[in-house]
């Protein structure tokens, strides 16, 4: 049974993010697989940006967070698109936490637009966030477009959509719980060596 830690990577309060990351926590804790869902979002845990030095506050704040991604097995990641760009919260998640938390644990990409595009924080994340966290992206993601027309709970919601990415995300959701299955033996077997301590 997989515990999945749902991170929402917006600075907004209420954001759309977090009501994308709320459905999703809503159907990992109905999930067969899923032994327990904890929603992380970033708007509210006031972690520091990453720097040399923190008050006991900020230390406090990044130990908390700390503990949550470690007694993760799989991660869901709902990144926001600002300016075609992943925000910042998100990409400082990566500067604060690396391979102690992140390393060889699967991750699904739920990248969320308010228009039509949703695809450059799925490349972004991709191409930066994984090299020294040796986080695993599946090759599955989601891309959650027109965001405010769907999961309203409205009469007004576009229907099709929204059963169009329910279905998609508990695809996504089945194939997360597995894949994080297959890599407990990876986390549990694999070779360690001080030397190679980052990604080449």
């Amino acid at each position: 049974m997989n515990r999945v830690a749902i991170i929402v990577g917006s600075h907004r309060d209420k954001s759309q993010s977090l009501k994308v990351g709320q459905m999703v926590e809503q159907k990992l804790i109905a999930h067969d697989a899923c032994a327990s869902a904890v929603l992380i979002d970033l708007a509210s845990l006031e972690l520091p940006f990453w720097q040399e030095n923190y008050s006991e506050k900020e230390q406090k704040a990044i130990d908390r967070t700390r503990d949550l991604l470690v007694n993760a097995d799989a991660f869901v990641l709902v990144v926001p698109e600002w300016n075609g760009m992943v925000p910042s919260a998100m990409k400082n998640l990566f500067l604060l936490y690396s391979a102690n938390e992140f390393a060889h644990k699967p991750a699904l990409i739920a990248s969320v637009s308010a228009g039509i595009g949703g695809t450059y924080p799925v490349t972004e994340m991709r191409s930066t966030t994984y090299k020294n966290s040796r986080i695993c992206y599946i090759p599955e993601h989601l891309i959650f477009r027109d965001i405010t027309t769907i999961f309203n709970d409205s009469d007004e919601d576009d229907k099709e959509a929204e059963r169009y990415m329910s279905d998609r995300t508990d695809f996504c959701l089945d194939y997360l719980t597995l894949y994080s299955d297959a890599l407990k033996a990876v986390r549990d077997h694999g070779p360690s060596n001080p030397e190679f301590g980052n990604g080449m």
